[in-house]
């Protein structure tokens, strides 16, 4: 028998990309490495926006973009927060999850079914749902009810609830499109959405399907950044939208379509955990943060095209090789 050769795949250019920048900012910074500020810190911030990227992946593997992730889950905090001084923690938890789904259903909707493209779509969407939370709120700040505070603030076993909700997904996710027939399925579209179509793949329904996902998760993710926060106005979400793209992107997907895997994108977000803790603890000014963040993402991009290159001609090779051979 021959043994399998271990390959260096864009993934573990990305865990050595991360194992660096880790070990690099731990030298400088000893107090990086304390356990209270790992989970508290690095960990706790980065949930919304890693917990947002999974459905994200999934969607740009389709060919598709969503803009308005932030903005939804703003919407869904303020009239979750509304609904909780009405009516009680029950109808906010409702009022947030119907609506995250449903602005997740109108976005599917409008790509799937009116054809409209997901980037104009989403573009139009981000500042419908950002003018509904300013006109409904009338620019006032929302406030964390108890359920949100739960979410928010709530330590099981050593570690914040939500890190470990965003494990428990991050595992369905990782499992959803590496092994069942739905991640096939995902792929398929973004490779070819006619030839997905031709082979009898209900294109539409999982393209709605994943965008009401997305909405959910960004109703999941409210809860918990209303609880830190404790308040959040209409304009919270603005730049939430492009950090998660940003995540998934450095993770590997191909903004393009049929190309990504969830692996990736959970590296993507600890790297942009480390980014983003590492150089607050070196107090480095947030411009130059700003510039180094970009600067790995390029780094990370780079690499990612080179070993493309270096598979699809090895594929090349060993499709002249077989050719000669025959």
């Amino acid at each position: 028998m021959t043994k399998k050769r271990w390959k260096f795949s864009f993934n573990a250019a990305l865990f050595l990309i991360w194992l660096i920048l880790f070990g690099f900012i731990a030298i400088k910074a000893p107090n990086f490495l304390k356990p209270n500020y790992l989970i508290s810190v690095m960990l706790r911030n980065i949930i919304e926006i890693g917990m947002v990227a999974l459905p994200m992946t999934l969607i740009i593997i389709t060919g598709g973009i969503d803009l308005s992730v932030g903005n939804i889950m703003v919407l869904s905090c303020m009239l979750g927060g509304m609904a909780a001084t009405a009516a009680g923690d029950v109808a906010a938890v409702l009022v947030t999850l119907l609506v995250g789904v449903l602005c997740g259903i109108l976005n599917g909707l409008l790509i799937a079914k009116v054809k409209i493209t997901p980037m104009v779509t989403t573009l139009a969407t981000m500042y419908l749902y950002l003018g509904l939370a300013r006109g409904i709120t009338r620019g006032d700040s929302i406030y964390a009810y108890p359920f949100a505070a739960f979410m928010g603030n709530t330590v099981v076993l050593g570690l914040p609830i939500q890190i470990w909700l965003y494990i428990l997904l991050a595992v369905i996710f990782v499992y959803v499109l590496s092994k069942t027939t739905l991640g096939r399925k995902i792929y398929s579209i973004g490779l070819n959405p006619n030839a997905a179509r031709y082979a009898g793949i209900k294109t539409d329904r999982i393209l709605i399907g994943i965008y009401a996902l997305a909405g959910l998760i960004c109703a999941l993710a409210a809860f918990i950044w209303l609880g830190r926060f404790t308040s959040i106005k209409y304009d919270a979400g603005t730049n939430f939208n492009l950090k998660v793209i940003t995540v998934v992107v450095l993770g590997g997907t191909s903004i393009n379509g049929g190309i990504g895997d969830m692996k990736g994108t959970i590296l993507g977000t600890l790297i942009i955990a480390t980014l983003n803790s590492g150089l607050t603890v070196l107090n480095i000014p947030i411009d130059v943060q700003t510039i180094v963040q970009g600067a790995v993402l390029m780094i990370a991009l780079i690499s990612y095209a080179v070993l493309n290159e270096r598979a699809k001609k090895k594929k090349i090779l060993k499709v002249e090789d077989a050719k000669n051979a025959g």
